[in-house]
This record gives C-alpha cells, sequence and structure tokens, in this order.
C-alpha cells in the first residue's frame, strides 16, 4: 500500500513540504478526497489523504485546530494544504497538535492540479490493488502446496510469519499456544493489546461454530498492510481446514481402534500391548491416573454430528488436562481418560469440562464417571464402577457422577442383589406403604425427610411444607405400624437402607455393552 512518505517522491509534489508530523509519514493511503468544509465525519472511512485550498480554514485558528483533530480521529493518512490564496502559513498551534498527534500536515508552496494528484494517485492505487490480488494469488498457491507436505499447524504459521515478516502469536482456547519466532515475553495478550492498533490485527479460527483460537499478527516496526491482513485471512482459512483434517483423521483412527478399546476395557490386553499402543499414541501419557467416563445420549436428543460433539469434548477435556481416547457403542460414548494434571484437582477440571459442552449442546445427557486408577491394567474396574454409576444415576439424575460420591448407593445396589435382604425391605416398608394408600397420607415420605434432617422436627416440618402439629401425628403413626424404636442407632440404620433399597431398583438401568 502507498504511504505517505512515497507519496512525497511522485509528481505534483516536488514544491510539497512536510511542516508536522513526520512520525506518520508511514501512514498508509488508500484513496484521495477534495475537502472544503470542516464537518468530515459522514465522509471519510480512514486512511485517506486529504487535499483542500484552506477556504474553509482562512482566519479560523479555532477551526484549523479542530479540523486536524477531527481527521487524525478518524484515521485519515494526512492533509495537504494549498498556500496562497486562503492560508498564507500553517499556525504555530496547528503545528504543534499535528506533532502530537503525528499527524502528517503537507503545504504546497506553489499551485497545483489537484485533478492532476488524484488521477495519479488513484491510477496508482489501483495498479496496487492488482498488484495485492496478484500476491494474494501466489501465496494462495504457495501454502496450499506447502500445507501437503507438513504434519504441523505451526509450520504453516511459521510460513506466513516469514513472508511478512511481522510477528505471530496463535492464541488457542483448548490447548497450547503458539508464539512464532519464539520470543521470551511473559503475557502476549498484554503486550499485544499495549501496541499502537495500526502495528497489529488478529482473525478468529471458527470450527463447528465454535472459536478454536485467535492469530494474532503485529510488528513493531511497520503498519499492518490491506496485503498482510488479507494473507492473515487466507492463513487462518488453511489453518482452520489443516486442524480439521487432523481432528478427523484422528477420529478416524479411533474408530478403527475401536476392537482394542474394548479388548482393555474388558482387562483381555496384555500389558506389553497396552504399554506399546499408549507409547505411540503419545509420548506424554502418564502410567498413573486413569478413569472411564460413560455419555449416555437419550435416543430422541443424539446429535445428528456426533464427530463434532466428540471434537469439541475432547478439546474441552484437553484444556482441562486429560488425554482422551474414546470408543463410540450405539447410544453410547465411553472416554478413556489419562489424566496429566494433579489427581487432587480432576473433579473440578471434569465438571468444568462437561458444563461447557453441556450449557453448549444443551443436551439431555447422563454422564458417569468410574473410579480414578493408578495404573493403565486396572481401567477395567474403572469400567465396571463407570457402569454402575450410570445405573444408578439413571433413576436420579441430581446424583454425582462421579463413582467415589455415590458409595452408599453402591452398597445398596448390592443389598439390592440379595434376594431375601430386599425382600425383607419390602416387607418392613410394605406396611407403611398400605396405610399411605390407604389413607391417601405421605408417611414414608415423612420417614425419609426425617432421615435427612437428622431427627429434628423444625427443619422436616419446613422441608415438608407443614406445621410441626401434623409432623407430631405422622411421626405416631410411623411409631405404631414399625414400632416406637425406630430412631435408636441400629434400627434407624437398617430402616434407612430399607428405604434407599426399595426407593430405586439400579437393577433396572441399561447394561453398557
Amino acid at each position: 500500500m502507498i504511504t505517505v512518505k512515497e507519496v512525497l517522491n511522485r509528481k505534483y509534489f516536488e514544491s510539497a513540504k512536510v511542516v508536522a508530523g513526520q512520525s506518520g509519514l508511514n501512514h498508509a493511503i488508500k484513496w484521495i478526497h477534495i475537502l472544503e468544509v470542516i464537518d468530515v465525519k459522514q465522509l471519510i472511512t480512514g486512511n485517506e489523504l486529504i487535499l483542500t485550498t484552506g477556504v474553509i480554514l482562512k482566519d479560523n485558528e479555532q477551526g484549523f485546530l479542530n479540523f486536524v483533530q477531527q481527521l487524525s480521529d478518524l484515521e485519515v493518512a494526512g492533509l495537504c494544504i494549498e498556500l496562497g490564496m486562503y492560508i498564507q502559513v500553517v499556525p504555530e498551534s496547528v503545528v504543534n497538535l499535528a506533532n502530537s498527534l503525528d499527524f502528517p500536515l503537507i503545504v504546497f508552496q506553489e499551485i497545483v492540479p489537484f485533478i492532476g494528484i488524484t488521477q495519479d494517485l488513484h491510477t496508482a492505487i489501483i495498479h496496487q490493488q492488482y498488484d495485492i490480488l496478484r500476491q494474494l494469488e501466489d501465496y494462495s498457491q504457495k501454502i496450499n502446496n506447502y500445507v501437503l507436505k507438513v504434519n504441523d499447524k505451526a509450520k504453516i504459521l511459521q510460513y506466513m510469519q516469514k513472508y511478512l515478516n511481522v510477528n505471530t502469536y496463535f492464541e488457542v482456547n483448548k490447548g497450547t499456544s503458539l508464539a512464532i519466532p519464539d520470543k521470551k515475553i511473559e503475557n502476549y495478550k498484554d503486550f499485544i493489546n499495549s501496541l499502537n492498533n495500526k502495528n497489529k490485527a488478529s482473525l478468529e479460527m471458527t470450527l463447528f461454530d465454535q472459536v478454536y483460537g485467535t492469530v494474532h499478527i503485529y510488528s513493531e516496526k511497520r503498519e499492518i498492510t490491506e496485503l498482510d491482513l488479507l494473507i492473515l485471512d487466507r492463513t487462518v482459512v488453511t489453518l482452520s481446514q489443516f486442524v480439521l483434517r487432523d481432528l478427523y483423521i484422528e477420529e478416524k483412527l479411533e474408530s478403527e481402534n475401536r476392537k482394542f478399546f474394548e479388548k482393555w476395557l474388558e482387562g483381555k490386553n496384555s500389558d506389553d500391548e497396552i504399554r506399546y499402543f499408549i507409547e505411540e499414541s503419545d509420548q506424554k501419557l502418564k502410567q498413573n491416573g486413569w478413569m472411564v467416563m460413560i455419555h449416555q445420549m437419550r435416543r430422541k436428543n443424539i446429535i445428528k454430528d456426533l464427530t463434532n460433539y466428540k471434537i469439541n469434548l475432547r478439546q474441552a477435556l484437553q484444556k482441562e488436562g486429560f488425554y482422551t481416547f474414546i470408543v463410540e457403542q450405539s447410544q453410547y460414548l465411553i472416554f478413556i481418560l489419562n489424566d496429566l494434571g494433579p489427581e487432587d484437582t480432576y473433579k473440578e477440571r471434569m465438571k468444568r469440562a462437561m458444563n461447557e459442552l453441556i450449557n453448549q449442546y444443551r443436551l439431555d445427557t447422563l454422564i458417569a464417571v468410574g473410579k480414578y486408577v493408578s495404573h493403565y491394567n486396572e481401567l477395567k474396574e474403572s469400567y465396571q464402577t463407570a457402569q454402575e454409576t450410570l445405573q444408578i444415576r439413571m433413576t436420579n439424575m441430581e446424583l454425582s457422577y462421579f463413582y467415589d460420591e455415590l458409595l452408599l448407593y453402591h452398597m445398596v445396589k448390592v443389598l439390592q442383589n440379595n434376594n431375601s435382604l430386599m425382600q425383607a425391605a419390602k416387607e418392613k416398608i410394605e406396611k407403611l406403604s398400605q396405610y399411605d394408600s390407604k389413607h391417601n397420607t405421605n408417611l414414608i415420605q415423612t420417614l425419609d425427610i426425617y432421615f435427612q434432617c437428622n431427627g429434628l422436627k423444625k427443619e422436616t416440618a419446613e422441608k415438608l411444607f407443614i406445621v410441626r402439629q401434623t409432623l407430631y401425628h405422622r411421626l405416631e403413626k410411623v411409631e405404631q405400624i414399625i414400632g416406637n424404636d425406630f430412631m435408636n442407632y441400629e434400627n434407624r440404620l437398617c430402616i434407612e437402607l430399607m428405604l434407599l433399597m426399595t426407593k430405586h431398583n439400579y437393577y433396572e438401568g441399561m447394561k453398557v455393552t
């Protein structure tokens, strides 16, 4: 793009003199305007070179100051004034203002044909636009050919960085960001934000309607040009296609590895097989910190493009420090996770990742996370506990989806598997259930809430939305039916378990196969 400094060397500018704003001579010029009005807000889009005879500025120093300030605010490239007929000299106050704004102020000491200037510069700008398009097309062909030879997104950004000779920073939302060249700057975002707007540009990279990251280009030595912006746009498109290709290849490989994953979950692979697979997958994977997570999609809400969902979820988990392998089975997604972060924060990090995806897709998704195990060959245990957790949560989605936060419910599930204990529980609770049915009362619910409130009558009445006298009456009925010692430690513990055993049958849930 033509700069003010380059224009000074062209025809018609032999008698021109820069009287202020020397520091702004690198301003780019997109077009030429002849203006003889003071209010120009509706006429300016930015980067114009303004020509004026000064008729509107004659004997109006304050208007001159306002005019220069307005042009600078609108990011005009510079102002050219013809001296003689209306203005003999630029006021010192205007010169000082232009210098403070780095706004080029140029005077013609002889009469020059403005029409000749506009024709000359417009022709030069149009030719330059054609040249920019030619360079863009040349760049596009070169980078498209280059992408076929590389397998790293950093190399694509390096190619652009060398072509433009600017600094590049790829800010990745759910992964590791890249700085090219790799300078040691403590906080790139703050550094880039501190630069003048003309010395930087950025463009978001979007995948599946979500921002994957932002590519920033910046230079402390020169302004960002129109060609820079076009090449940045073309590079981001190329980078998006490259990342998508990698993500889909990764999903395809996992689909091909499905049998291996299923054997791993069932504990049928040898230690050598698993270790070799992990080492081939990624050297950074740790032997410790493994778990299985299951997503059950409600059939009516299964995502049309499940691949997009898996890719986004993988990125969300990666951002929180989890390496992911995915097995797709009917309406289930099974995640084999290696935790690369500290064990004591894995639940907090997992919740952040899950909440992000659930809010994004607004799904009625059932999630279960199995036991956190210390070695990859213990994954079968985590898988089994994830299945059990899923079955428990089918009856109450408000429960935690972490296995170790549902130990009581897992114990109840074991008790339910004992026919004689289950029968005894039903007989004990059935007396209360029959009374409720016959007299339209809520003794079972009352007893359940009473236990939850640790025998506090005031709190129990409030939770049941009844007066305390009604609660006393219900508790008397409970004593008459199951005995007045139901609050004794052993009896209470037994009845609470029986209530849980009869409230939900955790064996009614589907088993992941």
